[in-house]
Protein backbone atom coordinates (compact mmCIF):
# COMPACT_ATOMS: atom_id res chain seq x y z
CA UNK A 1 0.00 0.00 0.00
CA UNK A 2 1.44 3.16 -0.85
CA UNK A 3 2.04 5.97 1.81
CA UNK A 4 -0.62 8.27 2.80
CA UNK A 5 -0.83 12.12 2.04
CA UNK A 6 -1.54 14.60 5.12
CA UNK A 7 -5.12 14.93 3.98
CA UNK A 8 -5.73 10.84 4.18
CA UNK A 9 -4.33 10.79 7.09
CA UNK A 10 -6.64 13.97 8.72
CA UNK A 11 -9.91 12.13 7.28
CA UNK A 12 -8.78 8.91 8.87
CA UNK A 13 -8.67 10.54 12.33
CA UNK A 14 -11.77 11.93 11.69
CA UNK A 15 -13.58 9.27 10.54
CA UNK A 16 -15.26 6.33 13.29
CA UNK A 17 -13.39 3.30 14.02
CA UNK A 18 -16.06 1.27 11.64
CA UNK A 19 -15.60 2.75 8.80
CA UNK A 20 -11.58 2.93 8.72
CA UNK A 21 -10.40 0.50 6.24
CA UNK A 22 -8.14 -2.09 8.07
CA UNK A 23 -5.35 -1.66 5.22
CA UNK A 24 -5.24 1.79 6.16
CA UNK A 25 -4.90 1.20 9.92
CA UNK A 26 -2.23 -1.76 9.34
CA UNK A 27 -0.53 0.71 7.05
CA UNK A 28 -0.41 3.42 9.48
CA UNK A 29 0.55 1.11 12.37
CA UNK A 30 3.75 0.01 10.28
CA UNK A 31 5.17 3.07 7.92
CA UNK A 32 7.37 5.31 10.31
CA UNK A 33 6.32 7.94 7.65
CA UNK A 34 2.89 7.87 7.81
CA UNK A 35 2.72 7.32 11.81
CA UNK A 36 4.65 10.10 12.17
CA UNK A 37 2.47 12.49 10.28
CA UNK A 38 -0.67 9.93 12.41
CA UNK A 39 0.40 11.74 15.60
CA UNK A 40 1.43 14.89 14.63
CA UNK A 41 -1.62 15.40 13.59
CA UNK A 42 -3.17 13.92 16.32
CA UNK A 43 -1.56 15.99 18.90
CA UNK A 44 -2.84 19.01 16.72
CA UNK A 45 -6.28 17.46 17.59
CA UNK A 46 -6.07 17.43 21.03
CA UNK A 47 -4.89 21.05 21.09
CA UNK A 48 -8.06 21.78 19.39
CA UNK A 49 -10.23 19.87 21.55
CA UNK A 50 -8.30 21.38 24.77
CA UNK A 51 -9.14 25.01 23.34
CA UNK A 52 -12.72 24.07 22.47
CA UNK A 53 -13.53 22.96 26.09
CA UNK A 54 -11.32 24.00 28.68
CA UNK A 55 -10.93 21.53 31.64
CA UNK A 56 -10.81 24.81 34.45
CA UNK A 57 -12.53 24.15 38.00
CA UNK A 58 -14.44 26.54 39.97
CA UNK A 59 -13.02 27.63 43.27
CA UNK A 60 -16.46 25.49 44.70
CA UNK A 61 -14.64 22.40 43.33
CA UNK A 62 -13.04 21.02 46.68
CA UNK A 63 -15.59 21.61 48.60
CA UNK A 64 -18.46 20.32 46.38
CA UNK A 65 -16.51 17.33 46.21
CA UNK A 66 -16.03 16.88 49.98
CA UNK A 67 -19.52 17.57 50.30
CA UNK A 68 -20.55 14.14 47.79
CA UNK A 69 -17.97 12.00 49.38
CA UNK A 70 -19.47 12.59 53.03
CA UNK A 71 -22.62 10.84 51.67
CA UNK A 72 -20.77 7.91 49.97
CA UNK A 73 -21.52 4.70 51.53
CA UNK A 74 -19.00 2.09 51.71
CA UNK A 75 -19.59 -1.66 51.51
CA UNK A 76 -18.70 -3.08 54.72
CA UNK A 77 -16.01 -5.04 55.27
CA UNK A 78 -15.95 -7.93 58.10
CA UNK A 79 -13.21 -7.57 60.23
CA UNK A 80 -12.14 -10.49 62.51
CA UNK A 81 -10.58 -9.12 65.31
CA UNK A 82 -10.65 -5.24 65.82
CA UNK A 83 -7.53 -5.39 68.02
CA UNK A 84 -5.97 -7.52 65.70
CA UNK A 85 -4.66 -5.59 62.09
CA UNK A 86 -4.99 -7.67 59.14
CA UNK A 87 -2.67 -5.91 56.52
CA UNK A 88 -4.72 -7.24 53.80
CA UNK A 89 -8.39 -6.35 55.07
CA UNK A 90 -7.06 -2.99 55.43
CA UNK A 91 -5.26 -3.05 52.04
CA UNK A 92 -8.66 -4.03 50.99
CA UNK A 93 -10.40 -1.51 52.63
CA UNK A 94 -8.27 1.68 51.09
CA UNK A 95 -8.82 0.07 47.91
CA UNK A 96 -12.46 0.16 47.83
CA UNK A 97 -12.38 3.58 49.62
CA UNK A 98 -9.94 5.01 46.76
CA UNK A 99 -11.67 3.72 44.11
CA UNK A 100 -14.98 5.28 45.45
CA UNK A 101 -13.58 8.47 46.20
CA UNK A 102 -11.63 8.66 42.64
CA UNK A 103 -14.99 8.07 41.24
CA UNK A 104 -16.90 10.82 43.22
CA UNK A 105 -14.00 13.26 41.96
CA UNK A 106 -13.64 12.39 38.37
CA UNK A 107 -17.75 12.80 38.13
CA UNK A 108 -17.08 16.05 39.22
CA UNK A 109 -14.21 16.51 36.80
CA UNK A 110 -16.19 15.31 34.13
CA UNK A 111 -19.43 17.35 35.05
CA UNK A 112 -17.64 20.78 35.45
CA UNK A 113 -14.71 20.07 32.28
CA UNK A 114 -17.21 20.00 29.16
CA UNK A 115 -20.53 20.48 29.01
CA UNK A 116 -23.72 18.58 30.13
CA UNK A 117 -24.58 15.68 27.97
CA UNK A 118 -27.30 17.77 26.19
CA UNK A 119 -25.58 20.85 25.56
CA UNK A 120 -22.39 17.88 23.96
CA UNK A 121 -24.95 16.17 21.13
CA UNK A 122 -25.89 19.94 19.66
CA UNK A 123 -22.45 20.99 19.38
CA UNK A 124 -21.11 21.38 15.91
CA UNK A 125 -17.39 20.11 17.59
CA UNK A 126 -18.90 16.98 18.74
CA UNK A 127 -16.20 14.64 17.46
CA UNK A 128 -17.82 12.49 14.72
CA UNK A 129 -19.45 15.84 12.89
CA UNK A 130 -16.32 17.82 13.04
CA UNK A 131 -14.45 18.84 9.37
CA UNK A 132 -11.46 20.61 8.84
CA UNK A 133 -13.07 23.79 8.29
CA UNK A 134 -14.49 24.15 11.58
CA UNK A 135 -11.51 23.28 13.38
CA UNK A 136 -9.83 26.20 11.41
CA UNK A 137 -12.72 28.68 12.18
CA UNK A 138 -12.49 27.26 15.84
CA UNK A 139 -8.33 28.18 15.70
CA UNK A 140 -8.90 31.48 14.34
CA UNK A 141 -11.62 32.16 17.19
CA UNK A 142 -14.89 32.82 14.35
CA UNK A 143 -17.43 30.66 16.21
CA UNK A 144 -19.72 32.84 17.63
CA UNK A 145 -22.36 31.95 20.58
CA UNK A 146 -25.88 34.03 19.52
CA UNK A 147 -27.31 32.55 22.72
CA UNK A 148 -30.97 32.66 20.72
CA UNK A 149 -34.03 30.87 22.89
CA UNK A 150 -37.26 30.99 21.62
CA UNK A 151 -40.41 29.28 22.73
CA UNK A 152 -43.99 28.99 21.97
CA UNK A 153 -46.88 26.94 22.56
CA UNK A 154 -44.22 24.91 24.85
CA UNK A 155 -41.51 24.83 22.27
CA UNK A 156 -37.87 26.35 22.50
CA UNK A 157 -35.62 26.91 19.69
CA UNK A 158 -32.11 27.34 20.75
CA UNK A 159 -28.90 28.11 18.64
CA UNK A 160 -25.60 28.31 20.71
CA UNK A 161 -23.00 28.09 17.85
CA UNK A 162 -23.26 29.20 14.57
CA UNK A 163 -19.65 29.49 12.13
CA UNK A 164 -19.76 32.10 9.13
CA UNK A 165 -16.56 33.17 6.16
CA UNK A 166 -17.10 33.23 2.62
CA UNK A 167 -17.35 30.47 1.68
CA UNK A 168 -20.09 29.01 4.04
CA UNK A 169 -22.54 29.33 7.50
CA UNK A 170 -23.27 26.77 10.11
CA UNK A 171 -25.49 27.07 12.68
CA UNK A 172 -26.46 24.13 15.37
CA UNK A 173 -30.07 24.74 15.89
CA UNK A 174 -31.89 22.80 18.59
CA UNK A 175 -35.74 22.07 19.20
CA UNK A 176 -36.88 21.14 22.54
CA UNK A 177 -40.59 19.57 23.89
CA UNK A 178 -42.71 20.58 26.48
CA UNK A 179 -40.51 17.64 28.73
CA UNK A 180 -37.30 19.53 27.87
CA UNK A 181 -35.94 16.52 25.08
CA UNK A 182 -35.01 17.20 21.80
CA UNK A 183 -37.58 16.46 19.19
CA UNK A 184 -35.50 16.20 15.96
CA UNK A 185 -38.38 15.24 13.54
CA UNK A 186 -40.80 17.94 14.25
CA UNK A 187 -39.32 20.85 12.60
CA UNK A 188 -39.62 20.60 8.63
CA UNK A 189 -37.68 23.05 6.75
CA UNK A 190 -39.89 23.72 3.38
CA UNK A 191 -41.87 26.97 2.29
CA UNK A 192 -43.55 27.72 5.57
CA UNK A 193 -40.53 26.94 7.78
CA UNK A 194 -36.58 28.84 6.13
CA UNK A 195 -33.16 30.29 7.22
CA UNK A 196 -32.02 33.08 5.19
CA UNK A 197 -28.57 34.78 5.39
CA UNK A 198 -28.30 38.33 4.21
CA UNK A 199 -25.62 40.82 3.76
CA UNK A 200 -25.15 44.45 5.30
CA UNK A 201 -27.58 45.60 2.44
CA UNK A 202 -30.05 43.33 3.20
CA UNK A 203 -29.94 41.25 0.28
CA UNK A 204 -30.45 37.51 0.18
CA UNK A 205 -27.16 35.49 -0.27
CA UNK A 206 -28.36 32.23 0.84
CA UNK A 207 -30.91 29.96 2.78
CA UNK A 208 -29.41 27.15 5.37
CA UNK A 209 -30.95 23.56 5.07
CA UNK A 210 -30.55 20.96 7.20
CA UNK A 211 -27.57 18.81 6.71
CA UNK A 212 -28.37 15.63 8.72
CA UNK A 213 -25.56 14.04 11.02
CA UNK A 214 -27.19 13.96 13.90
CA UNK A 215 -30.22 13.01 16.09
CA UNK A 216 -30.54 15.95 18.36
CA UNK A 217 -29.58 18.84 16.50
CA UNK A 218 -30.41 20.24 13.11
CA UNK A 219 -27.02 20.54 11.63
CA UNK A 220 -27.62 23.89 9.52
CA UNK A 221 -25.24 24.81 6.72
CA UNK A 222 -25.30 27.17 3.26
CA UNK A 223 -22.36 26.76 1.13
CA UNK A 224 -22.17 30.09 -1.28
CA UNK A 225 -21.12 29.83 -5.25
CA UNK A 226 -19.72 33.25 -4.64
CA UNK A 227 -17.75 34.56 -1.99
CA UNK A 228 -19.51 36.96 0.30
CA UNK A 229 -18.07 40.56 0.06
CA UNK A 230 -19.61 41.73 3.19
CA UNK A 231 -18.24 42.72 6.77
CA UNK A 232 -21.80 41.45 8.17
CA UNK A 233 -24.27 39.10 7.89
CA UNK A 234 -27.47 38.55 9.55
CA UNK A 235 -29.31 35.23 9.82
CA UNK A 236 -33.09 35.57 9.89
CA UNK A 237 -34.81 32.65 10.91
CA UNK A 238 -38.74 32.56 9.81
CA UNK A 239 -40.27 29.59 11.74
CA UNK A 240 -43.88 29.38 12.09
CA UNK A 241 -45.11 25.73 12.21
CA UNK A 242 -43.90 22.46 13.78
CA UNK A 243 -44.99 18.85 12.68
CA UNK A 244 -45.25 17.27 8.88
CA UNK A 245 -48.00 15.55 7.84
CA UNK A 246 -46.15 13.83 5.29
CA UNK A 247 -44.59 12.00 8.55
CA UNK A 248 -48.26 12.11 9.65
CA UNK A 249 -47.04 14.59 12.94
CA UNK A 250 -49.73 17.09 13.63
CA UNK A 251 -49.14 20.89 12.90
CA UNK A 252 -48.87 23.11 15.71
CA UNK A 253 -49.13 26.81 14.68
CA UNK A 254 -46.40 29.61 16.06
CA UNK A 255 -43.95 31.98 16.29
CA UNK A 256 -40.58 30.85 16.57
CA UNK A 257 -38.77 33.33 14.31
CA UNK A 258 -35.58 34.58 15.32
CA UNK A 259 -32.26 36.45 13.94
CA UNK A 260 -29.10 37.85 14.64
CA UNK A 261 -25.76 39.59 13.22
CA UNK A 262 -22.30 37.71 11.96
CA UNK A 263 -18.99 39.91 12.25
CA UNK A 264 -17.30 38.61 8.83
CA UNK A 265 -13.96 41.11 9.29
CA UNK A 266 -11.91 38.97 10.90
CA UNK A 267 -12.51 35.92 8.37
CA UNK A 268 -11.99 38.14 5.66
CA UNK A 269 -8.84 39.05 7.12
CA UNK A 270 -7.80 35.24 6.99
CA UNK A 271 -9.31 35.47 3.07
CA UNK A 272 -5.85 35.46 0.32
CA UNK A 273 -6.64 35.31 -3.26
CA UNK A 274 -3.98 34.14 -5.85
CA UNK A 275 -4.48 34.41 -9.42
CA UNK A 276 -3.52 31.62 -11.84
CA UNK A 277 -2.18 31.53 -15.50
CA UNK A 278 -2.98 29.30 -18.46
CA UNK A 279 -5.41 28.50 -21.30
CA UNK A 280 -5.95 25.32 -23.09
CA UNK A 281 -8.13 24.26 -25.97
CA UNK A 282 -9.14 20.58 -26.63
CA UNK A 283 -9.38 19.02 -29.75
CA UNK A 284 -13.15 19.05 -29.97
CA UNK A 285 -13.51 23.23 -29.45
CA UNK A 286 -13.28 23.83 -25.44
CA UNK A 287 -11.14 26.63 -24.55
CA UNK A 288 -10.75 26.73 -20.45
CA UNK A 289 -8.89 29.54 -19.06
CA UNK A 290 -7.82 29.58 -15.26
CA UNK A 291 -8.93 32.55 -13.06
CA UNK A 292 -7.74 32.21 -9.06
CA UNK A 293 -7.45 30.40 -6.30
CA UNK A 294 -9.44 31.57 -2.61
CA UNK A 295 -8.15 30.60 0.48
CA UNK A 296 -10.54 31.12 3.03
CA UNK A 297 -10.92 29.97 6.70
CA UNK A 298 -13.38 26.67 5.84
CA UNK A 299 -12.09 25.98 2.44
CA UNK A 300 -10.47 26.86 -1.14
CA UNK A 301 -12.45 28.24 -3.89
CA UNK A 302 -11.11 27.48 -7.69
CA UNK A 303 -12.54 29.43 -10.42
CA UNK A 304 -11.90 29.09 -13.94
CA UNK A 305 -13.83 29.90 -17.50
CA UNK A 306 -14.79 28.31 -20.11
CA UNK A 307 -15.51 28.67 -24.09
CA UNK A 308 -16.92 26.63 -26.91
CA UNK A 309 -15.99 27.47 -30.42
CA UNK A 310 -19.16 28.21 -33.10
CA UNK A 311 -18.67 24.39 -34.20
CA UNK A 312 -18.72 23.19 -30.71
CA UNK A 313 -21.90 25.51 -30.16
CA UNK A 314 -24.15 24.10 -32.96
CA UNK A 315 -23.91 20.73 -31.86
CA UNK A 316 -24.92 21.82 -28.53
CA UNK A 317 -28.19 24.25 -29.69
CA UNK A 318 -30.81 26.35 -27.70
CA UNK A 319 -29.80 25.50 -23.57
CA UNK A 320 -27.58 22.64 -24.22
CA UNK A 321 -24.28 24.14 -24.60
CA UNK A 322 -25.49 25.05 -20.01
CA UNK A 323 -25.88 21.83 -18.94
CA UNK A 324 -21.87 20.74 -19.46
CA UNK A 325 -19.81 19.42 -16.88
CA UNK A 326 -16.14 19.16 -16.03
CA UNK A 327 -13.46 16.65 -14.89
CA UNK A 328 -10.39 17.31 -13.35
CA UNK A 329 -8.15 16.26 -10.32
CA UNK A 330 -5.01 17.94 -8.30
CA UNK A 331 -2.01 15.94 -7.88
CA UNK A 332 1.01 16.71 -5.51
CA UNK A 333 4.72 16.15 -6.70
CA UNK A 334 4.94 12.53 -6.23
CA UNK A 335 1.73 12.12 -8.55
CA UNK A 336 -0.66 11.04 -5.61
CA UNK A 337 -4.05 12.47 -5.92
CA UNK A 338 -5.03 15.44 -3.50
CA UNK A 339 -8.95 16.30 -4.76
CA UNK A 340 -10.89 15.36 -7.85
CA UNK A 341 -13.87 16.70 -9.66
CA UNK A 342 -16.27 14.11 -11.33
CA UNK A 343 -14.25 11.18 -11.32
CA UNK A 344 -14.60 7.73 -12.34
CA UNK A 345 -11.99 5.81 -10.48
CA UNK A 346 -12.15 4.10 -7.13
CA UNK A 347 -10.93 4.93 -4.92
CA UNK A 348 -11.08 8.90 -5.13
CA UNK A 349 -10.78 11.83 -3.01
CA UNK A 350 -13.49 13.63 -4.02
CA UNK A 351 -14.83 15.93 -1.69
CA UNK A 352 -16.49 19.24 -3.47
CA UNK A 353 -17.98 21.56 -0.57
CA UNK A 354 -19.94 23.50 -3.61
CA UNK A 355 -19.46 24.30 -7.00
CA UNK A 356 -21.31 26.82 -9.72
CA UNK A 357 -21.83 27.13 -13.23
CA UNK A 358 -23.00 30.17 -14.30
CA UNK A 359 -23.76 31.48 -18.34
CA UNK A 360 -21.53 34.61 -19.41
CA UNK A 361 -22.47 37.72 -21.32
CA UNK A 362 -22.34 35.30 -24.63
CA UNK A 363 -23.08 32.27 -25.91
CA UNK A 364 -20.82 29.60 -25.12
CA UNK A 365 -19.15 30.92 -22.47
CA UNK A 366 -19.58 29.76 -18.66
CA UNK A 367 -17.83 30.90 -15.12
CA UNK A 368 -17.17 28.01 -13.51
CA UNK A 369 -16.09 27.68 -9.13
CA UNK A 370 -15.62 24.75 -7.19
CA UNK A 371 -14.95 25.16 -3.46
CA UNK A 372 -12.97 22.01 -1.41
CA UNK A 373 -11.85 21.46 1.99
CA UNK A 374 -8.49 22.40 1.77
CA UNK A 375 -5.81 22.35 -1.14
CA UNK A 376 -1.74 23.06 -0.67
CA UNK A 377 -0.02 26.06 0.18
CA UNK A 378 3.35 26.85 0.46
CA UNK A 379 3.75 23.02 -1.26
CA UNK A 380 4.27 22.88 -5.38
CA UNK A 381 1.03 20.59 -6.72
CA UNK A 382 -0.44 20.23 -10.13
CA UNK A 383 -3.60 20.94 -11.38
CA UNK A 384 -4.60 18.27 -14.56
CA UNK A 385 -7.31 18.27 -16.79
CA UNK A 386 -9.22 15.17 -17.37
CA UNK A 387 -12.00 16.24 -19.62
CA UNK A 388 -15.52 17.34 -20.19
CA UNK A 389 -18.99 16.27 -20.85
CA UNK A 390 -21.74 17.93 -22.62
CA UNK A 391 -25.17 17.35 -24.18
CA UNK A 392 -25.46 17.39 -27.97
CA UNK A 393 -27.96 16.08 -30.48
CA UNK A 394 -27.69 12.49 -31.21
CA UNK A 395 -30.01 10.08 -33.30
CA UNK A 396 -28.88 6.72 -32.11
CA UNK A 397 -31.92 4.50 -32.27
CA UNK A 398 -32.56 0.47 -32.49
CA UNK A 399 -35.51 -0.98 -33.01
CA UNK A 400 -36.97 -4.18 -31.66
CA UNK A 401 -40.24 -6.31 -31.25
CA UNK A 402 -40.95 -6.01 -27.43
CA UNK A 403 -42.78 -9.13 -27.34
CA UNK A 404 -39.98 -11.42 -27.93
CA UNK A 405 -36.73 -9.01 -26.26
CA UNK A 406 -36.95 -11.98 -23.40
CA UNK A 407 -36.15 -14.54 -25.53
CA UNK A 408 -33.60 -12.80 -27.91
CA UNK A 409 -32.45 -9.52 -26.70
CA UNK A 410 -31.13 -6.77 -28.79
CA UNK A 411 -27.84 -4.95 -28.15
CA UNK A 412 -27.82 -0.73 -28.34
CA UNK A 413 -23.88 -0.12 -29.38
CA UNK A 414 -23.20 3.48 -30.04
CA UNK A 415 -20.66 6.20 -29.11
CA UNK A 416 -18.86 3.81 -26.91
CA UNK A 417 -22.36 2.72 -25.13
CA UNK A 418 -23.01 -0.51 -24.89
CA UNK A 419 -26.71 -1.94 -23.17
CA UNK A 420 -28.75 -5.26 -23.98
CA UNK A 421 -32.56 -4.77 -24.44
CA UNK A 422 -33.78 -7.85 -22.27
CA UNK A 423 -37.47 -7.48 -21.58
CA UNK A 424 -40.36 -5.33 -22.18
CA UNK A 425 -43.79 -5.40 -19.60
CA UNK A 426 -46.19 -2.45 -18.90
CA UNK A 427 -46.67 -1.26 -15.24
CA UNK A 428 -49.90 -0.63 -13.63
CA UNK A 429 -50.13 1.58 -10.37
CA UNK A 430 -48.53 1.31 -7.69
CA UNK A 431 -45.72 0.29 -9.25
CA UNK A 432 -45.05 3.38 -11.55
CA UNK A 433 -44.08 6.57 -11.57
CA UNK A 434 -47.93 7.68 -12.50
CA UNK A 435 -50.69 7.65 -11.70
CA UNK A 436 -51.13 5.53 -15.34
CA UNK A 437 -50.05 2.50 -17.01
CA UNK A 438 -46.19 2.72 -18.02
CA UNK A 439 -44.70 0.52 -20.61
CA UNK A 440 -40.99 -0.70 -19.40
CA UNK A 441 -38.01 -1.71 -21.13
CA UNK A 442 -35.81 -3.66 -19.37
CA UNK A 443 -31.73 -3.82 -20.06
CA UNK A 444 -28.42 -3.85 -19.09
CA UNK A 445 -24.88 -2.54 -19.89
CA UNK A 446 -22.99 -0.11 -19.26
CA UNK A 447 -22.40 4.05 -20.44
CA UNK A 448 -19.43 5.82 -21.63
CA UNK A 449 -21.15 8.81 -21.70
CA UNK A 450 -22.71 10.50 -19.00
CA UNK A 451 -25.97 9.25 -18.36
CA UNK A 452 -28.11 12.61 -16.69
CA UNK A 453 -28.94 15.03 -18.98
CA UNK A 454 -29.75 12.70 -21.89
CA UNK A 455 -33.09 12.72 -23.18
CA UNK A 456 -34.82 9.35 -24.94
CA UNK A 457 -38.23 8.45 -26.67
CA UNK A 458 -39.94 5.43 -27.49
CA UNK A 459 -41.33 5.59 -31.15
CA UNK A 460 -44.31 3.06 -32.17
CA UNK A 461 -44.77 2.41 -36.31
CA UNK A 462 -47.20 4.97 -36.26
CA UNK A 463 -44.80 7.52 -35.30
CA UNK A 464 -46.05 8.46 -31.77
CA UNK A 465 -43.21 9.24 -29.70
CA UNK A 466 -43.28 8.33 -25.56
CA UNK A 467 -41.28 10.29 -23.87
CA UNK A 468 -39.16 8.10 -21.08
CA UNK A 469 -37.81 8.73 -17.65
CA UNK A 470 -35.48 6.03 -16.04
CA UNK A 471 -35.69 3.82 -13.01
CA UNK A 472 -32.97 2.01 -11.58
CA UNK A 473 -29.34 1.83 -10.07
CA UNK A 474 -26.12 2.93 -11.66
CA UNK A 475 -22.89 3.07 -10.30
CA UNK A 476 -19.11 4.09 -11.72
CA UNK A 477 -16.41 1.73 -12.82
CA UNK A 478 -13.09 2.76 -13.18
CA UNK A 479 -9.26 2.69 -12.88
CA UNK A 480 -7.95 5.76 -14.57
CA UNK A 481 -8.73 9.28 -14.67
CA UNK A 482 -9.94 8.88 -18.50
CA UNK A 483 -11.39 5.33 -18.32
CA UNK A 484 -14.37 4.39 -16.77
CA UNK A 485 -17.69 3.22 -17.18
CA UNK A 486 -21.15 4.07 -15.71
CA UNK A 487 -22.32 0.21 -15.12
CA UNK A 488 -25.72 -0.58 -14.68
CA UNK A 489 -26.66 -2.30 -11.12
CA UNK A 490 -28.84 -5.63 -11.36
CA UNK A 491 -30.57 -6.77 -8.50
CA UNK A 492 -32.18 -10.05 -7.62
CA UNK A 493 -35.46 -10.38 -5.71
CA UNK A 494 -37.91 -13.02 -5.74
CA UNK A 495 -35.80 -15.56 -7.75
CA UNK A 496 -35.76 -12.59 -10.72
CA UNK A 497 -33.14 -10.50 -12.03
CA UNK A 498 -33.95 -6.96 -11.98
CA UNK A 499 -32.57 -4.43 -14.20
CA UNK A 500 -32.67 -1.04 -15.38
CA UNK A 501 -35.75 0.17 -16.66
CA UNK A 502 -36.92 3.13 -19.27
CA UNK A 503 -40.53 4.22 -18.30
CA UNK A 504 -42.92 5.72 -20.48
CA UNK A 505 -46.37 6.75 -19.21
CA UNK A 506 -49.54 5.81 -21.54
CA UNK A 507 -48.07 3.12 -23.01
CA UNK A 508 -50.29 0.49 -22.16
CA UNK A 509 -49.87 -2.24 -24.32
CA UNK A 510 -46.89 -3.60 -25.93
CA UNK A 511 -46.41 -2.72 -29.23
CA UNK A 512 -45.64 -5.47 -32.09
CA UNK A 513 -42.69 -2.83 -33.05
CA UNK A 514 -40.72 -0.40 -31.07
CA UNK A 515 -38.08 2.42 -31.52
CA UNK A 516 -35.46 3.15 -28.87
CA UNK A 517 -34.11 6.78 -29.80
CA UNK A 518 -31.51 8.86 -28.05
CA UNK A 519 -32.41 12.85 -29.26
CA UNK A 520 -29.91 14.02 -26.77
CA UNK A 521 -26.50 12.42 -25.45
CA UNK A 522 -24.40 13.76 -22.65
CA UNK A 523 -20.91 13.46 -24.77
CA UNK A 524 -18.06 12.74 -22.89
CA UNK A 525 -14.58 14.14 -23.87
CA UNK A 526 -11.72 12.81 -22.48
CA UNK A 527 -9.10 13.66 -25.92
CA UNK A 528 -7.26 16.37 -23.39
CA UNK A 529 -4.18 16.64 -22.66
CA UNK A 530 -3.11 19.68 -20.18
CA UNK A 531 -1.64 20.41 -16.29
CA UNK A 532 -0.56 23.51 -14.90
CA UNK A 533 1.74 23.96 -12.22
CA UNK A 534 0.71 25.63 -8.67
CA UNK A 535 2.57 27.07 -6.15
CA UNK A 536 1.01 29.36 -3.31
CA UNK A 537 2.78 31.02 -1.01
CA UNK A 538 0.96 31.71 2.33
CA UNK A 539 0.08 35.07 4.15
CA UNK A 540 2.46 34.72 7.26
Amino acid sequence: MKCLSPFEIEQYILSTPASRHLEGVDHIAACAHCNLIYHTLLEEQEEWSQALFEEKLPNSFTAQVMASIEFVELEKVTVPDRNQKNPKILKSLRIVMGAALLLVVLSAVILYSVPSLAETLRSLFVKNNMDIGLLRAQEFGLVEHPNIKVKDNGYTIKIDEAVADPTRVIIALQLFGPNGKHDRKRLVFADGNRIQVKDDQGKVVGELYDMGFTDDFYYMIVNFSEPLQTDQITIEGHITELGSERKNIPILKGDWNFNFSMDMTEANKQTTSTPLMGSYTSPYGLTVTLKRLTHMVQGVRFEFDTELSEEALRRSPGKLWKQQGMKFHFEDSAGEEIQSVNPRKSPNKSFVMSSSSTPGDKPGLMHWSYTFPSLPQDTPYTFVFDGYFIPEKDGSRVQFEPSKLKEHPIPFAFEGDELMLNDFTVESPPNTNSSQQEGSLHFSGRFRNEFTNSEWIFKDLEGKEYPISGQGVFSTDGSGWKDGYIVIVESQSNNKKNFFEFRAAGLTKIPEQLQLIRTIVNRLYTNVDWSVPIMEVSKK
